[in-house]
């Protein structure tokens, strides 16, 4: 066979590829790249680069199970304190003391009409005004049980229990004879306070066993006639009630409610506040979403829809859905089972309006025309899968969104969906992805805050994302192609030395290597080393400076390489402070004889 030659052009990159062989990945993809990422806000996608550094802004000594960001400044849950971060996102953090006794487990936390709550399965806290308080003892609603209640009893059931504080009210229409006045319950505490027409008095005995109060002057009529003028408040503590939402562990805020789950002694329980009063909540105000062998593992809120998901159990009762209903009773949330038996394994998030959650399986997505139909399962991450799910601590993966990206943090590394690059997989859409790895720092805490992405260690350190290396450390930032045979997997091929052309972005004190590898030997052999430096006094190098002031400059590689089927190529920085970005590389080959064996 003639001699013939051949180009390859590795533009349009689109992410990485695990899932397939090196010589099987398509030539957008990389079967090994880490580090890497598009940046959308500065060359619009059209090509990848080394992604941002860190760097520490704080230290709080224990590992990092919570950042909150409210009014300016930060509260910092590490170990077993809650701190205030007072001059957030100062130099050096001024740190207060708020509490020192949480919870050592990952928390939770929603703003509602600008408090901050927080749940960490031990305390149901809020923080406003620069006060942090328990919930039960921030003026939590004192319910009145019964009104119109006659001396001996009777009148009607008005507000439920409130399962934060054990006080209530009993309102009684009086008879100017009676002296003895029965609460709607027995075995009571205390009484309180007692108020005729409004105003305290202290004549009065009572018996707690019987429940009742005895006036030593018969209370008079009313002065308005079918009017209540005696009001009784009273403790009746019930045991159990309060942990019903200091043991949850999750909290979201929906229909102007929030919403408590997570609580180990009911795994299949939701529970939630009165609407527009997160310190009420009733004693009935909850539900059951399937049998109590799996517990549930997320909520998440998505067209007026409260998303349940469960971990996986024998029933297959994994997905529910609650969504506001008018009865008599007023607004009530029932629960309804969805038809998607996959399980949830860690966690759960709604990502610009597409629904995902975490299997033991990879990345799934639900989606349906409307509340009535059937829900679709999509699974949206087989090229990372056979990575992702082997993770050490998997089921402890947490997401958050981050300038358009899904980012999953498990293991200390970070898989970033892209749902600006999708392509149709088996089941529905997926997206594209890229890895990070965060190893180095042992990372076990994300957080995205204003278009800032933050980040928390085992050890109680914080970082921000911003700089070119890793609190000092180099970014190992690398991207191969696959091992690609030009579509003749049968023919030698040799390198046209002359063939090899790159279009690089320009970083200030930037620079790009290039490496190739073939089938004939793994090992990977430098090429060439360019400096990618554009015209910036910021940060230069001025040992590694060009004054090329495009934002893309082209660069030419050698190979030589003869007589191999395939051929990978590698762009990769390793030196500190020395970025990356490319917009496509070409390589030129001949076409030679068959293979031999």
């Amino acid at each position: 066979m003639t001699a013939s030659t051949i180009k390859r052009t590795y533009t349009n990159f689109r992410g990485v590829d695990f899932a397939n062989e090196p010589s099987l990945v398509d030539i957008t993809r990389s079967p090994d790249a880490l580090n890497i990422w598009k940046n959308y806000s500065d060359t619009q996608g059209s090509c990848i680069e080394t992604r941002p550094g860190y760097i520490q802004i704080g230290n709080f000594e224990n590992n990092i199970n919570g950042i909150y960001f409210y009014d300016n400044k930060a509260l910092i849950h590490a170990g077993t304190n809650l701190y205030l971060w007072n001059n957030f996102p100062g130099t050096s953090e001024e740190k207060i003391l708020l509490k020192n006794d949480m919870n050592n487990k990952r928390s939770s936390f929603a703003i509602f009409d600008d408090k901050l709550y927080i749940l960490d399965g031990k305390n149901y806290l809020t923080y406003y005004n620069n006060e942090l308080k328990n919930v039960s003892e921030d003026n939590a609603t004192i319910p009145t049980t019964t009104i119109g209640r006659s001396p001996l009893g009777g009148g009607e059931m008005y507000q439920d229990v409130n399962v934060l504080q054990p006080l209530r009210k009993n309102t009684f229409l009086a008879d100017g004879k009676s002296t003895d006045f029965y609460l709607d319950t027995q075995n009571i505490e205390e009484v309180t306070e007692v108020k005729i027409n409004n105003s305290i008095i202290n004549e009065y005995t009572v018996d707690e066993l019987e429940g009742k109060v005895k006036f030593n002057t018969a209370p008079p009529k009313p002065n308005l006639s079918g009017i209540d003028n005696v009001e009784i408040t009273f403790k009746k503590s019930i045991n159990g009630y309060i942990d019903r939402i200091n043991k949850c562990t999750k909290i979201v805020s929906f229909d102007r409610r929030l919403f408590f789950t997570g609580n180990p002694n009911y795994p299949n329980a939701i529970f939630h506040s009165k609407i527009n009063e997160p310190s009420y909540i009733s004693d009935l105000a909850y539900y059951q979403d399937g049998s109590n062998e799996s517990e549930i593992k997320a909520m998440v809120v998505g067209n007026n829809i409260l998303w349940i998901f469960k971990e996986p159990n024998q029933q297959n009762e994994t997905i529910f859905y609650h969504t506001a209903s008018l009865e008599e009773e007023g607004k009530v949330y029932p629960s309804y089972q969805g038809n998607v038996s996959t399980g949830c394994y860690a966690d759960a998030i709604n990502y610009k309006d597409d629904i995902v959650f975490l299997s033991r399986n990879g990345l799934e997505g639900i989606s349906s025309n409307d509340i009535n139909s059937k829900q679709l399962l999509s699974h949206k991450s087989s090229l990372v899968d056979n990575k992702l799910i082997n993770e050490n601590n998997f089921n402890n993966a947490m997401m958050t969104e981050y300038l358009g990206y899904l980012l999953i943090l498990v293991n200390h590394k970070i898989y970033l969906a892209d749902m600006r690059q999708i392509f149709s997989g088996v089941l529905g859409y997926e997206y594209e992805w890229y890895l990070w790895d965060l190893e180095k720092d042992k990372i076990s805490y994300i957080k995205e805050y204003r278009g800032n992405l933050y980040i928390g260690s085992q050890n109680g350190l914080i970082f921000c994302f911003q700089g070119t290396n890793d609190n000092g450390k180099v970014i190992n930032s690398y991207w191969t192609t696959p091992m690609d045979n030009f579509g003749y997997s049968n023919l030698n091929k040799t390198t046209n030395k002359r063939g090899g052309l790159a279009k690089i972005k320009t970083i200030p004190n930037g620079e790009i290597k290039v490496a190739e590898k073939t089938n004939k030997k793994q090992e990977v052999k430098e090429i060439a080393k360019y400096s990618a430096t554009g015209f910036d006094f910021n940060n230069v190098d001025f040992s590694n400076f060009s004054f090329e002031t495009r934002n893309n400059s082209y660069i030419v590689y050698k190979i030589k390489e003869k007589k191999f089927i395939e051929i990978s190529l590698k762009f990769y920085s390793d030196e500190l402070d020395k970025p990356f970005g490319i917009y496509g590389a070409i390589l030129e080959a001949f076409i030679g004889s068959y293979v031999k064996k």
